[in-house]
């Protein structure tokens, strides 16, 4: 199959286009919306090097600003700042856009319906609907440049396992004598 692309790839555009109506114009846009992102990851080129010099720089000046926000608080006021200001539960939180309160969502959705205003410094949120909250995202949660790109590299790689093996004659017999 690799070796249809290559043959498409040095066809003139007018040849493309008649190879993609051959092939179907479905099967077109189903390999592009899946597989144009990670074909321009690939040509950016982050590689092994690269990802590993972007990865020592992001934690450096992650753990740095870190240490700096934590400075003088102690286990227990780290935990205290992790919980709900509400319920006092470990959960995961949202974070209101106007103020940057943060609370449980059950927590906010209760508020919610009983107040239109921040439950802490009672700042307006009529025109705040649940699409502009802010999830609080805990560091284990953020996924690295190197995830993805191994991610995105299997994607490619299982989509093209999937590919035919069968490619019509009719594609190479219209251009074949442009090919001899």
């Amino acid at each position: 199959m690799v070796r249809v692309y290559h043959v498409l790839a040095t066809l003139p555009d007018y040849a493309i286009f008649c190879a993609v109506l051959l092939i179907g114009i479905d099967t077109w846009l189903a390999w592009a919306a899946v597989i144009f992102p990670s074909l321009l990851q690939l040509q950016r080129g982050i590689t092994d090097v690269e990802d590993k010099k972007q990865k020592a720089v992001c934690m450096e000046r992650y753990r740095k600003k870190d240490e700096d926000e934590r400075g003088g608080l102690s286990d227990i006021d780290v935990e205290r700042e992790e919980e709900c200001g509400i319920c006092m539960e470990m959960n995961s939180k949202v974070v209101l856009p106007n103020c940057t309160h943060a609370m449980c969502l059950r927590c906010y959705q209760d508020w919610n319906l009983r107040s239109q205003s921040c439950p802490f410094c009672r700042d307006n949120l009529k025109k705040t609907c649940s699409g502009d909250l802010w999830i609080y995202v805990e560091d284990q949660d953020v996924v690295d440049v190197e995830t993805v790109s191994s991610e995105n590299l299997r994607r490619l790689f299982m989509y093209i396992s999937k590919l035919p093996l069968i490619v019509p004659d009719v594609i190479f017999s219209v251009y074949d004598s442009h090919i001899k």
